[in-house]
């Protein structure tokens, strides 16, 4: 059977791609940028060493400030790139030294010959490598000695005082020595994306950011590569439709249309009844969460202001972004486990006994999680933590993974519960499989990656070298999502469409073997795109370039797979009780190909990436690809599991409709009119001027993008009102009109299903 031998290949392709990431990150560890033991000025005198270094990064970790700016374009897209400007602000210092002590004038008033020669001096001195391995210091020429100097002043100002067009409220650091180490950090970072590896002429970080004001530009590895990836894609693009064509992937009608009427009236168990909690928190979660990311726009255009002026004082640009990227996360999910926990007696067959119990015993710890970690994570951002609280139960500091490091492991620990009880009841159904690599055996294998590649963001903790750290973090951000996630859609939507009776079970099961077989090959060593610019080896450059390449390749299938869920809809006729949680399975596909591989893939090349990388194309992406997809998807397992919950008479198609159109065109109209544009502007920018100045206030305050982000107004209005509150009021209206239990503890739910 060729579901078999995708199994097989399957396996084989997560084995390998594994062993090729896993490796390519132990010969990393010895490749990094060095933290220096000392920093000693033209004098011999100590001004900077190993610990304040490690002090600033925590510093850094603690306040959140990757949640307002970044690192080498690792964290928030709209404030500064801490590295970039502090990089840019040394050349200018040191031009400035030069000019004076040479000609005792401002740069600024030098003829173009003497500009020649200073910068020529500046370009030298920053490329030139002078640490020194075997006793670990750093020595600096006079005009790094004072251009760090200077840096400390300058990020003193700005973290204590505040910065009003970044949004840097005053105090944002509480105090005057974290301030002077984090300055120090921010020198290190500098000097990482400056200064040439040794025996090489590529930075740390391969020649990036873009700023020919200190020597920075592209490497001719990531235009070569930028051609080898694009080679890749189309060739396996091409095989790829021939194997899909060759053995009729995705062809059929529907199989048993009838049984989505059988299952949408079908009585329900004790578990499943209370696994409806779960989706009153997602609506209340999503409102949130929307809400803090129409906030986040405001500031984009007025930083740190709003219509009432205690929330612009109060809540910061770092405490709205970490809110708006965790709630993303806890309502998607939650989502995820209510719909799991709703769908496993089902296809088990049987209600395991006990198992109402153990979902509200989860149920108390997921919300436990969440209400601590939302509350401890500000709490941090306002320094009121000490010690090492703030590492956790506040803010660790990371983008994605910003909840304290205990809320992390209960998580962890949640999602491991998660598995145990949904297991109990999908158990039966597995034993009956004679096959391990059968449809429940597949649905249950990516449950169980899920879980477990969120475990890789415990493989670091503050005191991790900033690349490594960043390393295992990708893990989750990216293998996370763009492999396990994309794992878990195609194996639950291949469940879902078999047991509402739509396809049958080997051609679900040879579409979702065959979109984890790409999603495992493009998307585990495609991660290594994120290590680019990040600190990493150059060979990430020819790695991350071919593979990620190849991510958009079970994307565009996508397509063919949306059409064919909206052809069953529309064959299984406009009373078919699932056509809605089916229209939001077309979209999750749409956006999955538009916003995972269209616009994924425009800023993947390493060409492209290295003047686009960090800027808004990357939000576009994000949004398109994190919401659209993943959001999408959420909302479609709700509605199939509220469809199998709520009385025949209380299912409000109106609302659900309306919830439809206004996220899918809101999204639409997020990406079109504000993110798309703006990131085209900004790689402009990057490339004419430089990085830094493509995430400047200068550029942020020009016109044409103050006035695309006053249209995000538009977008975010229609998502709000038309989107998300009506799918709110629809699950909160008919939550007290859902069916009472009919089958009890030990007894069979549902026989005969076609899985």
């Amino acid at each position: 059977m060729v579901s078999n031998r995708l199994k097989y290949g399957a396996l084989l392709v997560f084995v390998v791609s594994m062993a090729v990431i896993l490796i390519g990150g132990r010969v990393s560890s010895n490749k990094l940028a060095p933290y220096f033991g000392k920093v000693i000025s033209p004098t011999g005198e100590e001004i900077a060493n190993k610990d304040l270094i490690y002090r600033g990064q925590a510093v850094y970790q603690k306040y959140g400030l990757m949640d307002h700016g970044s690192i080498w374009g690792h964290g928030s897209l709209r404030g500064m790139d801490f590295a970039a400007h502090s990089l840019n602000l040394i050349g200018r210092y040191m031009r400035d030294y030069y000019s004076r002590t040479k000609y005792q004038t401002p740069y600024d008033d030098l003829d173009y010959e003497q500009k020649s020669v200073v910068d020529a001096t500046v370009i030298r001195e920053i490329k030139t490598n002078t640490y020194d391995q075997q006793k670990s210091v750093l020595k600096l020429s006079a005009a790094q000695d004072y251009a760090l100097s200077e840096l400390q002043k300058y990020w003193q100002d700005v973290f204590g005082k505040g910065e009003p067009d970044y949004g840097f409220l005053p105090s944002t650091i509480r105090t005057a020595q974290e301030r002077q180490d984090l300055a120090v950090f921010f020198f290190w970072t500098a000097w990482v994306a400056g200064t040439n590896r040794p025996g090489t002429n590529m930075t740390y970080t391969n020649n990036w950011p873009a700023d020919e004001s200190v020597g920075n530009r592209p490497p001719a590895s990531a235009l070569t590569w930028s051609i080898v990836g694009i080679m890749a894609l189309l060739a396996t693009l091409g095989l790829v439709i021939y194997i899909v064509h060759r053995y009729r992937f995705f062809y059929g009608k529907p199989e048993i249309p009838q049984l989505g009427a059988a299952l949408a009236s079908a009585p329900i168990t004790p578990s499943q009844r209370k696994a409806a909690k779960f989706f009153l928190i997602v609506g209340l979660l999503f409102i949130v969460q929307i809400l803090v990311g129409g906030l986040l726009a405001h500031y984009t255009v007025h930083p740190g202001t709003f219509y009432l002026k205690f929330v612009g004082q109060f809540v910061s640009y770092s405490w709205a972004k970490t809110w708006h990227l965790q709630l993303a996360i806890l309502w998607i999910a939650t989502a995820w486990i209510g719909s799991s926990l709703y769908l496993a007696p089902i296809v088990g067959g049987k209600e395991p006994k006990k198992q109402g119990l153990l979902v509200d015993i989860l149920f108390a710890a997921v919300l436990t999680v969440a209400l601590g970690s939302l509350i401890g994570e500000p709490l941090s951002l306002k320094g009121k933590l000490g010690g090492d609280w703030w590492y956790w139960l506040g803010h660790q500091g990371w983008e994605y993974l910003e909840l304290g490091r205990l809320w992390q492991i209960l998580l962890f620990a949640g999602l491991l519960a998660w598995l145990f009880v949904a297991y109990r009841a999908l158990k039966e159904r597995m034993t009956r499989e004679k096959s391990w690599g059968g449809l429940t055996h597949l649905y249950t294998y990516s449950a169980i990656l899920v879980v477990l590649f969120f475990g890789f963001g415990l493989f670091y903790n503050r005191g991790t070298h900033f690349s490594m750290a960043d390393y295992w973090r990708w893990f989750v951000v990216h293998i996370w999502v763009e492999g396990m996630f994309e794992f878990f859609a195609a194996a639950a939507i291949a469940l879902l469409l078999t047991v509402v009776g739509l396809v049958s079970k080997e051609s679900a099961l040879r579409a979702a073997y065959l979109t984890a077989i790409l999603a495992f090959g493009g998307g585990i060593i495609g991660t290594a795109h994120h290590y680019f610019w990040f600190g990493m080896p150059s060979f990430w450059l020819a790695l991350g370039a071919v593979f990620s390449s190849l991510e958009p390749i079970p994307l565009i299938l996508l397509v063919v797979r949306a059409w064919m869920e909206h052809r069953s809809a529309d064959e299984a006729g406009e009373d078919y009780p699932y056509r809605w949680p089916l229209m939001f399975l077309t979209a999750s596909s749409f956006w999955n190909f538009l916003g995972a591989g269209v616009f994924g893939f425009i800023i993947n090349t390493p060409i492209i990436n290295y003047y686009e990388h960090a800027t808004y194309l990357t939000s576009n992406h994000a949004h398109a690809a994190l919401f659209g997809t993943y959001g999408m998807l959420a909302v479609a397992l709700i509605l199939f599991s509220w469809r199998g919950m709520v009385k025949e008479a209380h299912w409000n198609e109106s609302l659900v409709k309306m919830s439809f159109y206004g996220l899918n065109i809101g999204l639409a109209l997020m990406c079109l009119t504000t993110l798309f544009p703006i990131g085209m502007m900004q790689v402009v920018a990057s490339y004419s001027k430089g990085f830094w100045y493509a995430k400047s206030a200068a550029f942020f305050n020009q016109t044409a993008v103050q006035v695309l982000g006053q249209v995000r107004l538009i977008p975010d209005i229609i998502t709000i009102v038309f989107g998300a509150i009506p799918l709110a009021i629809f699950l909160f209206g008919t939550f007290l009109k859902l069916k009472k239990p009919e089958i009890q503890e030990g007894e069979t739910t549902i026989e005969d299903l076609p899985i």
